[in-house]
């Protein structure tokens, strides 16, 4: 597994929304996401209140891409997804989402939570550094 730099985790973690791929069949299926958030140096976690595709896409194929960005640049990570619905960590992060999106007058709650285990990292930064893998697994 990648082990995130402080910056890639801070953006993942600051910028408001995401773009979360994943693919099945051959089909590309690419969603925003905004409840996101690093767990560790290692891992990701997304929160589910409405996929449908994008479970559906996990279940078969673990293998899925998060892209954040600002004006300045962004990464791209790359891993593989598991998915929670029960347990302390889902039950954590489901209370810590539902906080939230009260506090924003929402009434969603976390159907569950895919883990994302971090195994490339790419900048996705306009310029000489575009696509450059900052960790690629050997």
């Amino acid at each position: 597994m990648a082990t995130m730099p402080l910056e890639v985790q801070e953006m993942i973690n600051n910028t408001y929304a995401a773009a979360f791929a994943t693919c099945s069949d051959n089909r590309v299926n690419v969603v925003p996401v905004s409840m996101k958030q690093v767990v560790d140096s290692e891992t990701v976690m997304v929160s589910d209140q409405y996929m449908r595709k994008t479970l559906l896409n996990i279940r078969s194929n673990p293998f899925v891409a998060l892209t954040v960005w600002d004006e300045q640049g962004g990464y791209q990570v790359k891993g593989v997804a598991t998915y929670e619905n029960e347990g302390p960590r889902y039950e954590a992060v489901a209370a810590q989402v539902k906080s939230i999106l009260t506090s924003m007058g929402y009434d969603y709650t976390s159907k569950g939570v895919c883990f994302i285990h971090v195994e490339e990292i790419y900048s996705v930064t306009p310029g000489e550094t575009a696509g450059k893998a900052l960790f690629e697994l050997e």
